[in-house]
């Protein structure tokens, strides 16, 4: 059984997508610099959620592309929301659950692990491990273009 999981990033870094630069080189909620992690949702709305949260408007998504891709079931590991830090949904995050996701990847535990999201309750996004042995699992569909709905843009 595969899980199906989604990636919304700009166009101008579609090539990389699935390498982990941008977290490697900023960090993220879960990893800290210098780590590389993939970061995907379990449906492609969530990923567009997701990554609006951190844009200042919504028509640079003109500029974005997504993947669909899809990893074995039995390459992905779990944290529930119990299992977490007590404030490690606050922004910006604190270390707790970066040193967490640093210590999942370099254990290379599995391709990926399933976290929740801050963003959206009952949802969940997936960190993907590209130093991880089986990484190679991981199929990656091909770059689609975003559909940016023109009702969602403010005019001006």
């Amino acid at each position: 059984m595969a899980t199906e999981i989604w990636r919304l990033t700009r166009e101008r870094y579609a090539d990389s997508a699935f390498s982990g630069e941008g977290a490697r080189q900023h960090g993220g909620r879960f990893n800290s610099p210098g780590i590389p992690i993939v970061y995907a949702a379990e449906s492609l709305p969530l990923a567009l959620v997701e990554t609006s949260a951190g844009l200042e408007r919504y028509d640079q998504l003109r500029r974005y592309v997504f993947f669909r891709a899809e990893l074995p079931e039995t390459q992905v590991s779990e944290v529930e929301e119990d299992d977490l830090p007590e404030g490690w949904d606050r922004h910006p995050p604190p270390s707790q659950p970066q040193r967490m996701g640093d210590r999942w990847a370099s254990n290379e535990e599995s391709v990926a692990l399933r976290v929740p999201s801050v963003v959206v309750p009952y949802s969940y996004n997936y960190l993907l491990n590209p130093a991880h042995p089986a990484f190679n699992s991981v199929e990656v569909g091909p770059e689609e273009p975003f559909p940016v709905d023109k009702r969602l843009i403010p005019e001006r």
